[in-house]
Formats: structure tokens, C-alpha cells, sequence
């Protein structure tokens, strides 16, 4: 087998203890905290082979592979920074984020060169960049590489911090929009009462039924919205989706409910009512 395969399973792995810890938690600043110490503890057993089968093989265990794991260890100790220091009130917050992001453009304007390899995909100098050599711990680009470690390659922890500062840019467009919005939601908006899982089950009727543009609309679509409509974090909804599958009981709780409640109004109201109430 492929030395790195072992490591592609034990990515998904952790992104999967990672997902769940989310789940399972409403404050966020203790989650991101559990994660990155999850996180650490994977980055520990990611260690190159001491002779890789072939070039190719360590060029992707440099270039993907523990940048990968590194990644995710440096996006989550910036977001406990991040989220530790969030002022209260929300225009303070939104500044606060907005500042955020310029410390991720001066990074990647000071490897620009390397920066622009990786976004478009090159490879051509991946001998000088992702393969143990004294070269790649000398080679400067518009900025010297920091100092490699027996782990990684000097290009590789540059990478890695692409990948993290991609996923925090991610965070911010999406925090500070919520922020924005927030007045806005709270001053006319419904409140989903219920349980999340029945929202998640709601979703996938509708996705089922085909009431949504014609069929056409994809569940993430369908999640997405009523995520947006009832301010509630469906971001883990196909996970959600699996323990309602698994229901010992009937599987269409929430469903079987509002038939019910619906019919019992139906029965109770009034043949000259218009059914409001």
C-alpha cells in the first residue's frame, strides 16, 4: 500500500472527530479549543517515511499531506484568537473580524510566488520545493522560507499556512455577514422552536417530495435555506440525517407529528373559520 493512504484515512478520521465535536458542543470558543488539541495529537502521528518508494510519494506527503494535517492545527489556533479576543458588541466585532483579514494578504503577498504555485496547481519545481534536500532549505523567493523541521519541508509550512489562512478567510466572509445581518433578522424574524434534528428531517422530506423548484434543488441547497430562514447551524445536517435513519421507533417523528397536529386542528376548527389562528 501507498505509505501516504494510511495518512488520507487518518485525515478523514480526524475531520470526522472534528465534525462531531462541533455537534456536540454550543460554545463555540470551548470546541475550537477541543479541536485544536484533537488536531495536535493527529499532527503527532503524521511522520514521513525515512525512504519513500518513490519521489512522487514524498513530493505528496510534503506538498499535501502533512501541510493537510498543519493546516488544521494552524486554523484553529488562530480561530481561538480570534474568537478569545471578539468584542461584545457587534459593531465592535465586525471591525474586529474586517482587521483580521490583513494579516492573511500580507502573508501571502510575501510568498507570492509560491503562493501563486500552489493556487494554480503547478508542480514543475516540486523537486526543489517538497523533496528532503539542503536545496529547498536555502531557496528564497520573493521572501525566505521559513526554517523546515524533520516533518516538513520550509516550502510545506507555507503551504500549510495557505490552506489555514484559505479556511479563516472562509470563517470571516461568513461571521461577519451573520454579524451584519443579525439587526436585521432579529427585528422580524421566526425562531425554530423545535428540535434540530426534526429541521433536518423537514429538509429531506422536502428534498424527497420534490416540492422545491421542481425537484431540481439539492438537499445542501434546502438545508442552506432553512438554515438561513430559522438561524439555526445545519452544517452537520448528513450526519444528522444517519441517526434518523437508525431511529429504533419510527423514522418520520417530526412528519408523523405535524400530520397528526394538523389533522386535530383541521377537526377542531370551526366549518366557518378561515383556519387562522
Amino acid at each position: 500500500m501507498n505509505y501516504n493512504e494510511q495518512f488520507k484515512e487518518l485525515f478523514l478520521q480526524m475531520k470526522g472527530e472534528v465534525a462531531a465535536i462541533a455537534s456536540t458542543s454550543s460554545n463555540r470558543l470551548g470546541t475550537v479549543q477541543e479541536s485544536y488539541l484533537l488536531v495536535s495529537k493527529y499532527c503527532e502521528l503524521v511522520k514521513p517515511a525515512d525512504e519513500f518508494d518513490s519521489i512522487q510519494e514524498e513530493v505528496e506527503f510534503f506538498k499535501k499531506i502533512r501541510p493537510g494535517f498543519e493546516a488544521e492545527l494552524i486554523y484553529f489556533g488562530e480561530l481561538y484568537y480570534i474568537l478569545s479576543s471578539l468584542p461584545e458588541r457587534r459593531r465592535d466585532a465586525i471591525r474586529f473580524l474586517q482587521k483580521q483579514y490583513s494579516p492573511l494578504r500580507i502573508y501571502c503577498q510575501r510568498y507570492q510566488l509560491l503562493y501563486e504555485y500552489w493556487c494554480l496547481g503547478r508542480s514543475g519545481f516540486d523537486m526543489d520545493l517538497f523533496v528532503r534536500s539542503e536545496r529547498n532549505r536555502t531557496l528564497m523567493l520573493t521572501s525566505p522560507l521559513p526554517i523546515g523541521d524533520a516533518y516538513t519541508t520550509p516550502a510545506g509550512k507555507v503551504v500549510a499556512r495557505f490552506r489555514a489562512y484559505k479556511e479563516l478567510h472562509g470563517f470571516l466572509d461568513k461571521e461577519i455577514a451573520h454579524l451584519k445581518n443579525r439587526k436585521e433578522r432579529e427585528s422580524h424574524s421566526f425562531k425554530w422552536t423545535a428540535t434540530k434534528a426534526a429541521l433536518v428531517e423537514l429538509a429531506y422530506a422536502l428534498k424527497a417530495s420534490g416540492a422545491i423548484n421542481n425537484g431540481n434543488a439539492s438537499i445542501r441547497d434546502i438545508a442552506m435555506h432553512l438554515e438561513r430562514a430559522f438561524q439555526q447551524d445545519l452544517s452537520q445536517f448528513y450526519r444528522t440525517f444517519q441517526e434518523i435513519r437508525i431511529r429504533k421507533n419510527s423514522r418520520t417523528t417530526f412528519l408523523d407529528r405535524l400530520k397528526e397536529k394538523l389533522e386535530s386542528w383541521m377537526d377542531n376548527t370551526d366549518l366557518n373559520s378561515r383556519g387562522e389562528g
